[in-house]
């Protein structure tokens, strides 16, 4: 048997920010678990590596107060251990006087956010920043990165481990028991005890949540997002990252268009609803996920709440001739030829009783075990003060002992 002070479960970006910031706090004896055989297989590594402003996000959520803080500390990390990133800007572009209307709330939110140099530029310095874009105005951010995010976790990862943390790679949880202030955690190789755990399983961390005998009133829906890739021949078309007028109904932002680090310019994602947590194509399912999902009554409300939407997407999903009009809305002069097969990721979505798409994240502590659920975009934006939240707010006193 091995024995820690902590475990936490899951190798991505969040998993491993709590590790870096508990390390930094304290001499405890920290494990992450983690089922593959590499830190950050998923949703830490399989997204377009933006490092948002903190514009989108309704104030005092937690998603408000973590992301630009996130932003900077984020970009001094990069800055300090080699992580390539970029400041390109964000822009958020409106086609009409309604879109525009759109662009002042968020410019509201953003300056109640303390987001740094957020303005509202005319179509003249729209053109100026973005001269192929097509839009009336434009929301600004001159603080929006991008970063290489699978560098970024595994940077992050190898930085812990070097100062103490261990690293149980390709270790599924297969069971949790709780007895006498003992947490024991069972995987394929071993068995580990702790005093505490931190469950940071991404997609997952509703089932973990279940093995610990803790009841949600949400369950994680997994939607797959889908990125096409501009022929190089095009890559002259954009300089930063361009998103379109957000549906305010939904926390998905839309199709955008982003310049990678690489200089590669990258074009989604969707939201489809997924046939598995880690069905990242049309052709991929899971029996087991599918039941799970259909078996919730709030999925069904939740289709319920939105079938138009539900459905434009997954018509798009098998369209790519959908998505590239969506592409067109910001860039008209693109065309279906452009576009390369990319990638696809996977969005842990949280989905409560009522159907309702849960925009922020959630924290669920329950005795000397702590739950992060909804860990989703800008997660990996808010990753290092978040992780400090958790560990001062929910870790530290419950150790202290």
């Amino acid at each position: 048997m091995k024995e820690y002070d902590i475990i936490i479960i899951g190798g991505g970006i969040i998993g491993c920010a709590i590790a870096k910031s508990i390390i930094s706090k304290t001499k405890k004896k920290v494990v992450v678990l983690e089922k593959e055989n590499h830190v950050g297989e998923h949703a830490s590594s399989r997204n377009s590596g933006v490092i948002h402003s903190g514009f989108y996000y309704k104030p005092n959520s937690l998603k408000a107060r973590f992301c630009v803080e996130g932003n900077k500390k984020l970009l001094e990390y990069c800055l300090l251990n080699n992580v390539p990133y970029k400041k390109t800007g964000t822009l958020v572009v409106a086609k009409n006087e309604h879109d525009s209307e759109t662009l002042y709330k968020l410019l509201d939110r953003g300056k109640i956010n303390n987001v740094p140099g957020i303005k509202i530029v005319n179509n003249d310095e729209l053109r100026k920043i973005e001269p192929y874009v097509k839009g009336k105005k434009g929301l600004y951010s001159p603080t929006g990165s991008i970063v290489n995010s699978k560098i970024l976790v595994k940077t992050m990862a190898a930085e812990t481990k070097n100062n103490g943390v261990n690293f149980l790679l390709g270790e599924k949880v297969l069971k949790i028991t709780q007895k006498n202030g003992q947490i024991l955690v069972n995987t394929k190789n071993y068995e580990i005890k702790s005093k505490y755990l931190i469950n940071c399983a991404g997609i997952y961390a509703d089932r973990i949540a279940n093995l610990t005998g803790l009841k949600l009133n949400y369950r994680i829906i997994p939607f797959r997002g889908k990125y096409y890739q501009l022929i190089k021949e095009k890559s002259f078309l954009i300089k930063s990252m361009v998103y379109p007028i957000p549906d305010p109904n939904l926390p998905f932002l839309g199709i955008h268009i982003t310049r990678t680090i690489d200089n590669n310019i990258i074009v989604g994602p969707n939201a489809v609803l997924a046939f598995g947590r880690e069905a990242y194509s049309n052709k991929q399912f899971s029996i087991s996920d599918i039941k799970d999902i259909i078996s919730y009554d709030g999925f069904w409300k939740m289709m319920l709440l939105n079938s138009v939407k539900m459905k434009n997407e997954f018509i798009q999903s098998f369209s790519k001739g959908k998505f590239v009009e969506q592409a067109q809305n910001l860039i008209p002069n693109l065309k279906s030829a452009d576009f390369q097969e990319g990638y696809s990721g996977i969005r842990a979505q949280l989905v409560d009783r009522n159907g309702e798409l849960v925009d922020d994240l959630i924290i669920k502590n329950q005795n000397n075990i702590t739950h992060i659920l909804n860990a989703v975009s800008p997660g990996m934006t808010c990753s290092l003060p978040f992780a400090d939240y958790v560990v001062n707010n929910y870790v530290k006193n419950s150790i202290s002992n």
